[in-house]
């Protein structure tokens, strides 16, 4: 910082997701070390030096603001083990329960979910945990710093903020930008009875002993209450106005249905994929004009859905891309397809891409639950429509609806962009703030 630069206090921010690793992880405090000046705030980041790439995005790099302060340290992780044992050495973890394969899972892949369920805990980040406060803990003695932040997943980012809090008295904030024991993956993991317990201890532990609780979504905030957290507030993921200055990908005179990010077997809407089949079979015009893309790492099942589906020709698969890319393409579509998973726990779920959506102002085509805190945000922004997986009438009907306005080059409903600016990262960063203090 510059001589005359005005006086900030200084958050310390513990995430695992850095640029150049790309994807959903990586954003929330991205930007939020992006606009934390603005209001008072120096962050520094702590993050891996050589942590595991899920997915890379050079383009991301040019977000960090040059003064930014980052320490890393090395970190030891099982990733290379693993794909030694599963057979799979050379390929790159996938996110989010990604396969690109449809058959069943193998022996060896069985076995190594069991280890890592009960040997790593609470994840396979774990061996980073006590390096960190070794070295954390003399950075602090030299610098002064008023808050800790951890983010996770990985949890175990948040035992690293709970020993820092406990050995140097610093305030602490616990932001969960997914549940810990209620992610809807929890209960397959192969966990003994005793790692289980382990684990609801563990987060119990955070949430009491953290002195501020962030969380992304109305439901997780309540889910949470019960543990008895000192202070809870929502912060919802958002979307960064400047990300949307890029020029729309363009596809003339078709009618275009993207969906970017992660699209896992488990969001598979399977009545989309037969009411799109089944249009096209009745309405050439529409067999012409379809264009499904979708942009970024889809699972195998998914695009076995669609051949069966006879959809093929229709559908573009498009390897992950840039960020600023990935709006690009939200920002040419006709209609943009958001799924939910297939469990109870998605009504808590509200993921980070709704908020560029609304950003990108089209229409939005939700599958999932109706009664959740996703489809109350799409009906209070009028950003479109939400229907459940088995809804093949209603999907149908709204395919059929945004098709016509397409064709038809007429507008459809205005979005409240009132609504959507508080889902701006400059409004939310601002919520922070205030947080802090």
């Amino acid at each position: 910082m510059g001589q005359n630069a005005p006086y900030h206090r200084r958050v310390l921010i513990i995430t695992y997701y850095w640029p150049p690793s790309g994807g959903s992880g990586v954003q929330r405090w991205l930007k939020m070390a992006k606009y934390l000046p603005q209001f008072g705030w120096e962050p520094v980041i702590y993050t891996p030096e050589n942590p595991e790439l899920m997915a890379w995005d050079e383009e991301l790099l040019k977000e960090i603001p040059l003064d930014l302060k980052v320490w890393k340290r090395p970190i030891v992780e099982p990733y290379s083990w693993y794909k030694l044992f599963v057979g799979r050495r050379g390929k790159r973890i996938q996110p989010g329960f990604i396969s690109d394969r449809t058959g069943k899972v193998s022996l060896r892949e069985r076995i190594a979910l069991f280890v890592r369920s009960n040997f790593f805990f609470p994840d396979p980040r774990c061996l980073w945990r006590r390096p960190s406060v070794r070295f954390l803990v003399k950075q602090l003695k030299k610098e002064k710093i008023e808050w800790i932040i951890t983010t996770g997943p990985p949890q175990s980012m948040h035992l690293i903020g709970k020993a820092l809090h406990q050995k140097t008295k610093i305030p602490w904030l616990a932001d969960f930008r997914d549940p810990w024991t209620g992610i809807y993956y929890f209960k397959h993991l192969k966990m003994l009875p005793f790692t289980r317990k382990r684990h609801q201890k563990a987060e119990q532990m955070v949430v009491r002993g953290a002195d501020i609780v962030t969380v992304v979504s109305p439901q997780m905030k309540r889910d949470l209450l019960c543990l008895n957290p000192k202070r809870i507030e929502v912060i919802f993921n958002g979307y960064d106005e400047s990300d949307f200055e890029v020029a729309p990908k363009r596809f003339e005179g078709m009618f275009t249905m993207i969906h970017t990010g992660l699209f896992t077997r488990d969001a598979n809407p399977d009545q989309l994929w037969r009411a799109l089949a089944e249009i096209v079979a009745e309405n050439n015009r529409f067999a012409q004009a379809l264009r499904i893309v979708l942009v970024g790492q889809t699972d195998g099942a998914v695009k076995q859905s669609i051949a069966e589906a006879g959809l093929l020709s229709n559908t573009q698969f498009v390897p992950y891309v840039p960020h600023t890319e990935a709006i690009a393409y939200q920002k040419g579509a006709d209609l943009l397809l958001l799924t939910l998973k297939k469990e109870p726990e998605s009504k808590g779920i509200i993921t980070g891409k709704l908020f560029e959506y609304l950003a990108a102002k089209k229409p939005i085509l939700g599958i999932g639950t109706v009664e959740g805190d996703l489809a109350e945000i799409i009906n209070e922004c009028n950003a479109g429509v939400i229907h459940e997986f088995e809804e093949f009438e209603g999907i149908k009907q709204s395919l059929l609806h945004y098709f016509y306005l397409s064709v038809r080059g007429v507008p459809w409903d205005t979005p409240l962009s009132d609504a959507i600016a508080a889902y701006s990262r400059e409004n939310l960063c601002r919520k922070l703030s205030d947080l802090l203090g």
